[in-house]
């Protein structure tokens, strides 16, 4: 059954090239990727996403629902709906430390970086720890995204210190290391997101994977 890859390639790779434009289409979704919606996920949550709709429609208080609809989003990179709703959660529950994170995250997907350094802020004072410190490593990426690097180094160092197994932290991390013109602290950083892969679960291997790489390419240059 091994063999059924190459074959399934080699045929592939025959039908394309009888037909070049499917290899344009290809190409063309690959580079557009990041703006077109996944398919799978909205097979996936179609009926979930009917259903939370219906929930707040029927309860203007519900803040769960909007909460984990605005979670779906997210997941789809729709960041403007998610906003929309994350608002609205935020005005019946001041409490949360979630909201303001999802908020912040959202704000910076939606390339509002700025905006999105208070709520992350906020969330990280209401509860560091709260998805194995991820209010860091969102307010790292919106730091480095206005070009303030030391603190993106210190919001990515206190995420890793929180969540010890993460490769895109680490990775994050030489990176504002290397934008800081730190050689050494870029080569050490990238050695210890090398050392963390070899030592995660199997079943976040794979959404390490591209961190990994990335790792491995940085030690040679290439990225």
């Amino acid at each position: 059954m091994g063999y059924l890859a190459y074959y399934l390639l080699l045929f592939g790779a025959s039908y394309a090239l009888r037909y070049p434009y499917l290899l344009a289409a290809v190409v063309v979704v690959w580079l557009c990727r990041r703006w077109l919606p996944d398919p799978y996920l909205f097979f996936k949550h179609a009926g979930h996403v009917r259903r939370l709709k219906a929930e707040i429609a029927h309860n203007a208080d519900n803040v769960t629902s909007r909460r984990d609809l605005a979670k779906i989003w997210l997941t789809k990179k729709r960041p403007r709906r998610a906003i929309r709703l994350l608002e609205e959660a935020r005005r019946r529950d001041r409490d949360s430390a979630e909201l303001p994170f999802l908020l912040g995250k959202a704000l910076l997907m939606a390339g509002r970086a700025e905006e999105s350094l208070p709520l992350l802020v906020e969330a990280a004072q209401k509860s560091e720890k709260q998805s194995y410190g991820e209010a860091y490593l969102v307010a790292g990426k919106a730091l480095r995204a206005l070009g303030r690097f030391a603190e993106a180094e210190d919001a990515f160092a206190r995420y890793v210190a929180i969540n010890s197994s993460s490769v895109e932290g680490r990775v994050l991390f030489a990176c504002v290391k290397r934008e800081l013109k730190d050689a050494e602290g870029a080569r050490a950083a990238t050695r210890e997101a090398l050392d963390t892969f070899a030592h995660v679960p199997g079943f976040r291997r794979r959404a390490e994977l591209v961190w990994y790489v990335r790792a491995r390419l940085m030690t040679v240059g290439l990225a």
